[in-house]
């Protein structure tokens, strides 16, 4: 006999009478929810122009940082921290990047004479250590270098058969749902299509098996411990499991969703000798994604062991949901993951649309102001990553298990969406621990860092009653900012973006008159070590040697030949501040004499730009967005800076001739950084020094070591063996495109040197500004 639930939520208990203690019990699970979820999150993506290199080569990137809390990008988060490691978890490079409106980019240069074998990239940053949880991205690679062998090829003679009782109980006398998962030693695919369950060697049930090795199956455990198994084929070689023992007692947790309906049957059951034990006591079931909740309160009563939920979609969260099954201690007797499908992701079109000076063009389409990146690859390639955009952000944020799959399928599939997927979380766990959230819950000790903070020191008495000022300058950096010697005769700059090897001057001035500075100086947050070890595959995974042929492998040259950049305006000068850090999304140009004739001021291309600007003798200066409101309904405006300082008031425009400026850069729909929260960026740059002259001043000299990556331009490998080898179609890299923004329409354009003939992978990937996202591999005939 079964009893049927109805769903409430935290806001409207209806469907039960609740004692106080009851209702006491229902509040403190809102409370440690709320509490543990409080601090924000950020979750990263990278997507790597390929995932096997030849040792010389380059590992280019572009990552997308994304609030899975909200479905939308993580705008602030500009501190970013890269490491290469070796298999046995071994830092060879470290880099500090820029992160500008919700992504960054950048590369790591492979030495000529490092060894094949796996490696990992690892990007994090400073707030992720205030998490218990492993909040950073992680992404395998291997590297070919075919004079120096090493640990690089799989061990595929291992296979693991692992078994997952749905919710984590495999209850005895009871009928359990089981997931079943076939990986290889790296927990990677096999070519296996389905497992045997035997009885007495004999088979009782075939199980299939999804392209990622997954598949479930019911079974009654009649007796805690069974002699049944589950056995795979390779190559004519079996492999068998027993089955896990069964429990005494306990409460299992299914899921079964409905087809062709927006619904969800959840089912409770326990057995007697657990009945006996918890019959009138209240259970609780706890829907989540982060803070956000639902909760259910439930009894086993009337000697009834199985109970039915019928949840309908507006109860679950769009993406992915954990249901705690809490007992009347609020201690966890089961769990489960369960997503809900919405629309997270976007479409995009390309077209090839001529030939010119030895490129292919290509016309795009997706949505408005959309951030992506490209790569393109030969289509037989054997350097495809694995690693999915829509997995880093609708999934991997909340799961702990790591698997090396496709999960790109789960989120493209029109006939079953979720059925394959389903399976998946089946077998998966939630990362965050329910003793942890109850007890443990984050604290703020390290700083969420937006910029450089510099730290100096005045090692001179200062005489009493005088103002001191410490002036910064760079030339390199174009800044000048000011700030007051505090107490112990220390001073401080925060918020500066400055790049590896910039060279600052730093000048004391006394009541405004400048005298010689006797400094120290440091920067206090370019380096941070993330505090969650990351454990890499067992080394047994891989065999020593190359067991592919020297044909199979591309001969590449020391030096590297330059690919054009994307282009998508009309042919003008070559920009001098393209590359400046948080300039990458920017849409960027020289300004012409044309330009400087039609626009006389700087405020009358502002206008022309888009923006609706307010210019009275009478006020102040206000520039404003045409194309909606801010959260508390007042008119957005962007940011402006002028020779890359931030101007807090716009006066100063009137002054600006257009003919004085030399480059004008603009991103309408960017978030900025700051309190403020803005939506616009303006970058005005121009033709003099946007300082004065600082060479007959006493000054005091440092140069920053750690800063900000400084932004490479795409240089593609040469490939001497040729573009048409079986080395290359196996590993070679065609081009890398880390920016292209779409403009208002959606529209874009690139192009592709044509280096390669035959079909090619266009693996395509991005986020929009409300949080959309793309993720398509076109293939096509160049």
């Amino acid at each position: 006999m079964k009893k049927l639930l109805s769903l409430i939520s935290l806001t409207c208990f209806l469907s039960f009478h609740i004692t106080y203690g009851q209702e006491n019990k229902i509040q403190e699970i809102v409370s440690v929810v709320k509490n543990y979820y409080s601090l924000e999150r950020e979750n990263i993506h990278v997507h790597l122009n390929k995932s096997i290199f030849i040792a010389n080569e380059n590992i280019w990137f572009k990552g997308y940082i994304y609030y899975s809390k909200k479905n939308t990008p993580f705008f602030s988060t500009t501190n970013i921290f890269a490491l290469l490691k070796n298999s046995e978890n071994e830092t060879l490079v470290s880099k500090l990047l820029y992160g500008s409106a919700g992504s960054f980019e950048g590369s790591f240069e492979l030495p000529e004479n490092l060894n094949s074998g796996i490696y990992y990239l690892q990007f994090y940053t400073n707030w992720m250590n205030n998490f218990s949880e492993d909040q950073s991205a992680i992404y395998k690679i291997e590297v070919i270098n075919p004079n120096s062998p090493g640990k690089s090829t799989a061990n595929d003679t291992e296979v693991k058969i692992n078994v997952y009782p749905e919710g984590g109980v495999f209850l005895k006398n009871k009928t359990n749902t089981l997931g079943v998962s076939v990986k290889g030693c790296k927990n990677q695919p096999l070519p296996i299509t389905e497992v045997l369950l035997y009885n007495n060697n004999e088979t009782i049930q075939t199980i299939p098996l999804d392209k990622n090795g997954f598949g479930k199956f019911e079974y009654y455990a009649l007796e805690e411990k069974s002699t049944d198994s589950l056995s795979v084929i390779l190559s004519d070689k079996t492999y068998t499991v027993a089955l896990p023992e069964a429990q005494e007692k306990g409460i299992t947790l299914k899921l079964t969703n409905k087809a062709n309906s927006n619904k969800t049957l959840l089912e409770l059951k326990t057995n007697k000798n657990t009945y006996n034990e918890i019959q009138n006591s209240p259970i609780y079931i706890l829907i989540h994604k982060d803070e956000n909740a639902f909760i259910l309160e439930t009894k086993f009563t009337d000697n009834i062991t199985d109970q039915e939920l019928v949840i309908i979609d507006d109860y679950l969260f769009s993406g992915l949901n954990t249901i705690r099954i809490l007992d009347s201690n609020l201690n966890e007797v089961a769990q489960r993951l369960l997503y809900k499908d919405f629309e997270n992701s976007t479409p995009v079109k390309i077209t090839q649309s001529g030939k010119e000076n030895g490129d292919i063009l290509f016309s795009g389409e997706t949505a408005a102001n959309a951030n992506l990146s490209i790569t393109v690859l030969p289509s037989q390639t054997k350097s495809l990553s694995n690693n999915s955009i829509l997995n880093d952000f609708m999934l991997s944020p909340y799961i702990q298990n790591y698997y090396d799959i496709n999960t790109f399928e789960y989120f493209n599939n029109d006939t079953k969406p979720n059925e394959n997927l389903d399976q998946y979380l089946l077998c998966s766990k939630s990362k965050y621990k329910w003793q942890s959230i109850k007890q443990n819950p984050p604290k703020e000790k390290y700083s969420f860092d937006i910029g450089l903070k510099i730290k100096g020191v005045i090692n001179q008495n200062l005489k009493e009653g005088k103002s001191y000022i410490v002036r910064l300058t760079s030339y390199d950096a174009l800044i000048e900012e000011k700030t007051e010697v505090i107490n112990k005769n220390e001073f401080y700059f925060d918020n500066l973006i400055l790049a590896d090897s910039c060279k600052l001057n730093f000048e004391l001035l006394e009541n405004g008159k400048s005298i010689t500075p006797k400094l120290y100086v440091n920067t206090l947050n370019n380096t941070s070590k993330y505090n969650k070890e990351y454990i890499p595959e067992d080394s047994t995974c891989y065999s020593s040697g190359n067991v592919s042929s020297p044909d199979d492998f591309p001969d590449i040259e020391k030096e590297t030949i330059r690919l054009k950049e994307v282009v998508i305006e009309t042919k003008r000068e070559k920009l001098q501040y393209a590359n400046t850090l948080g300039n990458g999304q920017l849409r960027g140009y020289k300004i012409t004499k044309a330009e400087s004739v039609g626009f006389p001021t700087v405020l009358d291309l502002i206008r022309y730009e888009g923006y609706e600007v307010r210019n009275r003798p009478d006020s102040a200066v206000a520039v404003y967005g045409r194309w909606g409101n801010t959260i508390n309904g007042m008119k957005s405006s962007p940011d402006v800076y002028l020779d890359n300082f931030r101007l807090m008031k716009l006066d100063i425009l009137r002054d600006i001739l257009t003919s004085e400026v030399d480059e004008f850069y603009i991103n309408k729909h960017m978030s900025a950084p700051t309190v403020q929260n803005r939506i616009g960026i303006i970058k005005i740059y121009r033709k003099k020094q946007p300082f004065n002259e600082t060479k007959e001043r006493p000054l005091f000299n440092y140069t920053v070591e750690d800063g900000f990556e400084k932004i490479s331009p795409f240089k593609n490998t040469t490939y001497t063996s040729g573009y048409n080898g079986i080395g290359f179609r196996n590993y070679g890299l065609i081009h890398w495109l880390p920016t292209i923004i779409s403009d208002e329409n959606g529209k874009f354009n690139f192009s592709i040197q044509l280096i390669y003939k035959g079909e090619v992978k266009i693996i395509i990937k991005g986020v929009t500004p409300e949080g959309k996202i793309i993720s398509e591999v076109k293939t096509i005939n160049l």
